[in-house]
């Protein structure tokens, strides 16, 4: 089992989300819990660039997430909203 943390900025959005989106994201925590390389279960993707660093899709949202496999440790940096500007 690997540990999840929220970063700062994705916890004060996360915090902003109604109930059921919430109740969403809750539910990939605890995937990303178990594995966090959840090709099956989401819309999961390397994020370019950057080394053990993922994103998985929720909805309309993006979560970014590196994951740490020394101490096995999921850190959740950005949550961010998908919108017609996001691939601009």
């Amino acid at each position: 089992m690997f540990q999840v943390l929220i970063g700062k900025k994705a916890k004060k959005l996360f915090e902003d989300l109604d109930k059921k989106t919430k109740d969403k994201f809750l539910i990939a925590f605890n995937v990303l819990e178990v594995n966090p390389w959840p090709a099956k279960e989401f819309d999961f993707s390397k994020i370019e660039g950057l080394q053990d660093c993922f994103r998985i899709r929720v909805g309309k949202y993006r979560i970014c997430y590196y994951v740490n496999t020394d101490i096995r440790e999921v850190t959740i940096y950005r949550i961010e909203r998908k919108s017609e500007t996001t691939y601009k």
